[in-house]
């Protein structure tokens, strides 16, 4: 009989039967149809680990007759949601444009949802407004003290509360073309000024940026006017 614990997590146990070897039988049994039932509804975990007995990644036919079976499920689109909704409730508001600018791309493309991420994808949650970047750095006068560093804010709420099971780097993003550049792989770049994830290029983004590259020159995506400041979602 299986207790959610966790919207991100599944602990399985059973209670004791008649012999060890039904007992373990039951309790893996019971772990794999509740991990099936998780999997199977919507929305749909991103990814999982699975932890037996302490063990990361060993099958659920390995526990102990007394043993739990743990699953960590990574949601990624609770964490999206979570870090929308943290910037924009600390989004400074005048006409509510900066507050309504905030987007997401997944491997530079932009996205209204995460249908299209994949393991190993990287969401990017940006902000293309030109005067983003004046707000996030405190060089544009605003009404309300402390409503810069929106996105350094952002990024530390979103790891408090989801920091254990995924990667929130903040950073600044090119936004070229209606698509999100990471300048570490893109080219001509250097790394050693840029703050965001270095993870391996993905098929789609190398695309993208192979594109921006020969439409807007090799180093456009280091030009200060395109690049606004983001949050970079990945796995741990």
């Amino acid at each position: 009989m299986a207790r959610r614990v966790l919207s991100i997590g599944e602990t399985v146990r059973v209670l004791k039967q008649d012999t060890e070897d039904a007992t373990r039988d039951l309790l893996v049994r019971t772990a794999k149809r509740e991990h099936a039932k998780v999997m199977a509804a919507d929305p749909k975990p991103q990814a999982f680990v699975r932890i037996v007995d302490g063990v990361l990644g060993a099958p659920e036919e390995r526990a102990r007759p007394d043993g739990v079976i743990v699953y960590q499920y990574q949601r990624f689109d609770e964490i999206v949601q979570f870090a929308m909704e943290t910037l924009f409730d600390l989004s400074p508001v005048l006409s509510g444009d900066y507050r309504n600018a905030h987007m997401i791309t997944i491997d530079g493309v932009p996205a209204t949802g995460l249908k299209d991420w994949k393991p190993g994808s990287e969401i990017t949650i940006l902000n293309p407004l030109p005067y983003s970047r004046k707000i996030e750095v405190g060089s544009m006068t605003m009404r309300v003290a402390g409503s810069d560093k929106v996105y350094q804010q952002a990024r530390r709420i979103v790891m408090g509360r989801f920091g254990n099971v995924a990667s929130i780097q903040f950073t600044y993003r090119a936004f070229i073309g209606g698509n999100s550049i990471n300048q570490a792989k893109a080219p001509s770049s250097g790394k050693s000024w840029w703050l965001g994830h270095d993870g391996e290029a993905r098929a789609a983004s190398g695309v993208v940026e192979s594109r921006i590259a020969r439409t807007h020159g090799a180093t456009a995506h280091n030009q200060r006017d395109v690049r606004f400041p983001a949050l970079v979602i990945t796995e741990r």
